[in-house]
């Protein structure tokens, strides 16, 4: 896992979880947005649908682990998006191509993927995380890394200049397996 996504996410509302699968799908009933660790695995919720499973398998939720909810629904999408990486699409420069401009175009497109605005800016890291077409945006803020969301971020992301790449991330959805009958 990126440290990044280790640090922050170990800053949102936690509890400690048992009952393997069977928690997981009280979870997805309940349209969790989060994440989920168990050992060392990662798995990522966005309204209930697990959006990703890193570092192992499903098998290794069976006992128990910690759940994390998250203060927006833009975190756990930017993290398994990065872990997935994707490919970049393409690069520009905000001043010949604002980001205004490519957020329309992406949302008009229905993407699935992120903008990432860092090179060549001093204030922070800017994420603009699309999944169907429907943006939603993050700001790392500062030294401190402050976590901006919302249309506060698009907005702070917008008046920044500097080199954004888009990146293309394949998405799937993974179904939580019927707990076993013991």
């Amino acid at each position: 896992m990126h440290s990044r996504t280790v640090e922050q996410v170990r800053t949102w509302d936690s509890r400690p979880f048992s009952g393997g699968l069977g928690t997981l799908s009280e979870l997805a009933d309940s349209d969790h947005t989060g994440a989920v660790v168990a050992s060392d695995t990662w798995l990522f919720m966005l309204n209930g649908r697990v959006i990703g499973i890193f570092e192992g398998t499903m098998d290794d939720f069976e006992s128990s682990g910690t759940v994390y909810s998250t203060p927006h629904d833009s975190l756990p999408l930017l993290f398994a998006m990065q872990e997935r990486e994707g490919r970049t699409r393409a690069k520009y420069f905000t001043e010949d191509t604002p980001l205004a401009e490519a957020d329309q175009t992406l949302a008009d497109a229905n993407f699935t993927g992120y903008i990432v605005l860092s090179e060549n800016v001093l204030s922070g890291d800017y994420y603009l995380v699309y999944y169907g077409g429907t943006r939603r945006s993050v700001a790392f803020v500062g030294q401190s890394e402050r976590v901006e969301t919302g249309e506060d971020a698009f907005e702070m992301a917008a008046e920044e200049v500097g080199l954004y790449e888009v990146r293309d991330v394949s998405m799937t959805i993974t179904e939580i397996p019927t707990p076993q009958a013991d």
